[in-house]
């Protein structure tokens, strides 16, 4: 079976090569770095000489299904992992390097919280978002450049000045956008734009979805060596509801300053039906976010300098609650069991911009002073304070014309403040003594670029070292069942890459390669003992692959995107039962193929397919998860300006498998129906 999905991706690819080399050469556009796969017509070169940069618009998702992971998922060298429907937990990886070290940002604020773990994907709501902006070879300084996995920022609606958004003659636009699929999954989403003045612009945006995830699957019954007692069972207690939304204002001072206040919250909450073969009946959880920022931009000093201001404060609180009248061990528990943290964020910082004839730098300055406290009933009060004074910049020197040298480094310091708190199981009890100690990490990158405006090729070469400070809960582990190790060292990578572009204008098609290696050394994992969880450093990995991709518009009716995905990705721990084995949830070949045809009356067709091999889910290499072969569509039509309505079916197969952290099914074949209207 695996063999015959491949070969069906293969004859897919195929026919969309052959659609590309035999149309004419006409000239419809330059291809920016992602502009055929985010719909735009923006007739720019490349932002990058390579696929380590791309720029993800709503056209690549809207109408479509998709969750923000499966988005950033057809993105070469980017893979996602997923737990179950609509609002479960998911995650992606980035040329081999784990979840939880990529920095993943809200207008420019990370979102990873003091646990150390990955951002979890399910929580976004891509109603939201204006704009992706993924960073595969690096941790921008703009983002502090911590991180040793690159970087995700995603950008909100309301980003856009008015003024280009708006015609001359408009004071005002909106839209709404309603949807309804599989399994009661529903949402809908409004947003409006308006022009107070010519100076003073203010937009504003509510989205709710749900889902009642009752989707069928094969269960294993618990005994995954014998088929024979599998039978088919419903998803229960997995329903998922979330209420989001952002408030943004933009001014234009009289004395040249320009404001941006921006907010943004959202808050979730559902069910937790666990494993397939021991599914819960009241346990679930629930979130809360809330976002604030201002931005000041100075208008420009001396003709050469720019300054940004800005003050950011973030509030977030996650709490999951269970219900057993006995534990596994016969002991009575007192009913409810719920745990948590809520955590606050104070983030100001400066800015500073140099823009001359052959060079470019900036420099950012910035204190992240975090605050987390218990929640929940499981544990004694505790609180932690992280305060992290950072320095990061880069530079850009043209040595001749078209020809650029730079780099870019971080250095940070910080604080940590321990008030301890002690939490009871059934067995035994920890406590978590008082700690105060101060760290120091440090990055750098070096690169060199050739880009020319006028050129049909380009290309790249960088290598940098990448370090990540453990975060609060893995050097403090305040939660039930976690043990605190205050010895961790940083994570750190070296990391090298080697790409080029080269376009062919006349067919309007872009192709990329990216060679890529990543070493990471003093990698921090969970190991589990007596039911207790200790992080230690004893991860070692090498990975190395081969990013290629061709984007094309060689009709203004067809637009074809090919992917692949090569690497080898292999632990290199000391300990022999992991030594050679290879990473978890990394497939050695991963391929995405789309193709978008806009029909006749006011039709347009989107169909996508991916593939990618084996993978397992332990680093002993013991569980494997099957080759995945998936196949989707979405029709549009647009009867209107500024009404489209689209039809979405994905998974056409219906394959049904289990995704990493076994046993976890996911839905089969699913659509959804959308409406957008403008106003």
């Amino acid at each position: 079976m695996c063999n015959r999905s491949l070969l069906g991706v293969r004859v897919c690819a195929a026919v969309l090569l052959a659609s590309v080399s035999s149309f004419s050469e006409e000239f419809i556009q330059d291809l920016g770095e992602s502009s055929v796969f985010g719909g735009t017509a923006e007739n720019v070169k490349p932002l990058q000489a390579s696929s380590s940069y791309a720029e993800v618009t709503p056209e690549a998702w809207e109408g479509r299904g998709l969750s923000a992971a499966e988005v950033l998922a057809s993105l070469p060298g980017v893979q996602y992992t997923r737990q179950g429907g609509v609002g479960s937990f998911q995650t992606v990886s980035i040329r081999g390097v784990s979840a939880k070290n990529i920095v993943v940002c809200m207008d420019g604020i990370p979102l990873n919280d003091a646990s150390g773990g990955a951002v979890d994907f399910g929580s976004i709501d891509l109603n939201q978002i204006e704009k992706i902006e993924v960073y595969k070879d690096r941790v921008p300084a703009k983002f502090g450049g911590r991180g040793i996995g690159g970087a995700i920022n995603f950008i909100t609606k309301g980003s856009k000045p008015a003024e280009a958004v708006l015609k001359p003659d408009e004071k005002k636009s909106g839209r709404v956008l309603l949807s309804y699929g599989s399994h009661n999954t529903w949402e809908t989403s409004t947003r409006l734009l308006s022009r107070l003045t010519d100076s003073t612009s203010v937009s504003a945006s509510l989205s709710v979805r749900h889902s009642d995830n009752d989707y069928e699957f094969d269960s294993e019954n618990g005994t995954p060596y014998n088929p024979d007692d599998d039978f088919t069972d419903t998803r229960r207690n997995a329903e998922f509801t979330e209420y989001s939304g952002l408030a943004k204002a933009r001014v234009l001072h009289a004395n040249g300053v320009f404001s941006t206040l921006n907010f943004n919250f959202s808050r979730s909450e559902g069910g937790n039906p666990g494993r397939d073969d021991y599914q819960t009946s009241v346990a679930g959880y629930k979130g809360e976010f809330a976002q604030v920022m201002y931005r000041a931009e100075l208008p420009q000093l001396w003709n050469w300098l720019w300054l940004e201001f800005s003050l950011a404060g973030k509030y977030e609180k996650a709490t999951s609650h269970s219900y057993y009248p006995l534990d596994h061990l016969g002991y009575d528990l007192p009913g409810v069991q719920e745990y948590g943290a809520a955590g606050y964020t104070l983030v100001p910082e400066i800015v500073a911009n140099y823009s001359g004839e052959r060079l470019d730098a900036n420099v950012r300055l910035s204190m992240d002073a975090a605050y987390y406290e218990k929640r929940g009933t499981s544990s004694s009060k505790w609180n932690l304070m992280r305060v992290a004074t950072n320095l990061s910049g880069d530079v850009s020197y043209d040595v001749v014309k078209n020809l650029s040298v730079g780099g870019e480094a971080s250095t940070s310091i910080v604080k940590d403040d321990v008030h301890g708190g002690k939490f009871v199981q059934p067995t035994t009890a920890k406590s978590l003594k008082t700690e105060n100690v101060r760290s120091v990490s440090w990055t750098g990158r070096g690169f060199v670029r050739y880009d020319a405006p006028d050129s049909r090729y380009g290309g790249n070469l960088s290598f940098g070292r990448f370090a990540r400070m453990p975060q609060l809960m893995e050097v403090y582990g305040v939660y039930p069942g976690m043990l605190s190790n205050p010895d961790l060292k940083d994570e750190s990578a070296l990391r090298f890459e080697v790409g080029g572009y080269y376009m062919i204008p006349k067919s309007n098609t872009a192709i990329r390669a990216t060679y890529f290696e990543t070493h990471v050394e003093n990698g921090i994992y969970w190991l589990v003992s007596g039911g207790f969880s200790k992080p230690v450093n004893i991860g070692e990995s090498h990975v190395r692959g081969l990013e290629a991709e061709l984007e094309s518009k060689p009709k203004k009716w067809l637009s074809v995107i090919l992917r692949a995905t090569f690497q080898d990705a292999e632990d290199r721990s000391d300990e022999k039962y992991y030594n050679g084995k290879q990473l978890p949830n990394e497939p050695s070949r991963s391929y995405y193929a789309e193709a978008r045809f806009d029909l006749p009356y006011h039709f347009d067709l989107t169909w996508t397919s991916e593939y990618r091999t084996e993978i397992f889910d332990d680093r002993a290499n013991r569980i494997k998860q099957p080759a995945v072969d998936l196949h989707h569509f979405a029709l549009g039509y647009a009867p209107f300006e500024k009404t489209r309505l689209v039809f979405a079916l994905r998974n056409l197969t219906n394959e049904t498998y289990r995704n990493p952290y076994i046993s976890y099914p996911t839905p089969g074949r699913e659509y959804k129906l959308t409406l957008t209207q403008g106003f």
